[in-house]
């Protein structure tokens, strides 16, 4: 028999709060601190904080033109963990290669250990970004940019001796991208790509397509019973984020504006 993956998980708190997708960007995209300074500062309230990937538009951590220019982002989600909240991480495919980089508090989740297993009172939850189970190339190319070849390899190409006009290049695109678009079919796609995730438990969330939707679905000819799916909605898009707390058949989920 195998072990329950489930069994010795990490816990999601009640009232605590998922943000995604922020894709936070200095030329001007940059809401998402008034969030986490208030959340640090207590002003909204929550036991636990979950950064649900791409919260910057490019944050690498081991190029030091990306460290400068994330500066205020990674100071601020410093002060959400200084100040008591416990604070994830989780890489997406635009802020990776992070240890090290946040105060010891915030508790990275690497693209290599997601999906992550949490339980919500007695419910089995599963953790991600979302660029999980992609197309094979991409697959490979996210490992490659990851190990210490590709980041060597990438900072070099970024010019970072003289003037790092390849970040600087890349910060400008991402800036003006589109970021609010609909995927058709949605749902029939996701669950073909993570049915037997969503069979294994009781609520998947994840971020990266921006979708903000929800859905109960399981896997096609599955007796397991049907679970909850939540894409959580683009911070930089909605302006809000996902609370959870406990009801009477299980977790609620509702989502909160931010509003300065």
């Amino acid at each position: 028999m195998r072990p329950d993956p489930f069994k010795d998980a990490p816990s999601v708190v009640n009232g605590a709060i998922f943000i995604a997708d922020s894709h936070y960007n200095p030329l001007g995209r940059t809401e998402v601190l008034g969030l986490l300074n208030a959340i640090g500062r207590k002003e909204i309230e929550t036991p636990q904080l979950f950064l649900m990937g791409d919260i910057s538009d490019l944050l690498i951590g081991a190029f030091a033109y990306s460290l400068e220019r994330n500066r205020a982002l990674i100071e601020s989600i410093d002060a959400v963990a200084a100040s008591g909240i416990e604070t994830w991480y989780f890489e997406g495919n635009h802020d990776f290669a992070l240890k090290g980089v946040f105060d010891e508090r915030v508790k990275i989740v690497a693209k290599s250990n997601q999906p992550k297993h949490f339980k919500f009172n007695a419910e089995r939850v599963w953790l991600l970004h979302g660029d999980y189970r992609v197309e094979l190339r991409y697959e490979i190319y996210a490992a490659f940019m990851r190990t210490k070849i590709g980041l060597c390899l990438t900072n070099i190409l970024s010019l970072n001796f003289c003037n790092n006009g390849l970040l600087k290049l890349i910060e400008r695109r991402q800036f003006n991208k589109r970021l609010r678009y609909d995927i058709p079919d949605f749902k029939t796609r996701r669950v073909k790509k993570i049915g037997y995730l969503i069979d294994a438990a009781n609520l998947t969330i994840e971020g990266h397509f921006h979708q903000n939707c929800r859905f109960t679905a399981k896997e096609s000819g599955s007796e397991a019973r049907e679970s909850l799916y939540c894409n959580l909605a683009s911070f930089a898009c909605e302006k809000s984020y996902l609370r959870i707390q406990s009801g009477e058949n299980g977790a609620i989920l509702r989502e909160e504006k931010w509003e300065r």
